[in-house]
């Protein structure tokens, strides 16, 4: 009975033969790659072009405002140390000073006409 087995695993037909060649050749491969290539970079210049333009509806940049008066405009900005930086504000023809850190999260808005009082009465 043995033998008989030994027989019929020798006439088995060998298993799946192992593929030796690349399935797509490295020339195909490469033209591929450079007609994708090739794609991305006319998208990105398209879409560089259309934002110069300024064809989008959608912008990096906040609304602009018609009057100067109306808006926030920084006035000044100084880094003071590593976590703290100080802002000069005008809003409404008001001047303010804002101390911004980011050690611990927090600002200190105070008007600048306040200081300079202080400052004209000590000098």
């Amino acid at each position: 009975m043995s033998l008989k087995i030994f027989r019929v695993a020798q006439m088995a037909p060998a298993a799946i033969p192992y593929r030796t060649d690349a399935p797509v050749s490295m020339g195909t491969f490469a033209l591929a790659l450079l007609i994708t290539l090739c794609l991305l970079g006319l998208l990105t210049a398209a879409l560089l072009y259309v934002r110069r333009r300024g064809w989008v509806g959608w912008r990096g940049a906040a609304r602009v405002i018609a009057s100067p008066e109306e808006g926030i405009q920084l006035q000044a900005s100084r880094r003071l140390s590593i976590g703290t930086t100080a802002h000069a504000i005008s809003y409404r023809g008001q001047t303010y000073l804002i101390v911004e850190s980011s050690r611990g999260t927090n600002a200190t808005v105070t008007p600048v006409a306040a200081h300079q009082a202080v400052g004209e009465g000590t000098s």
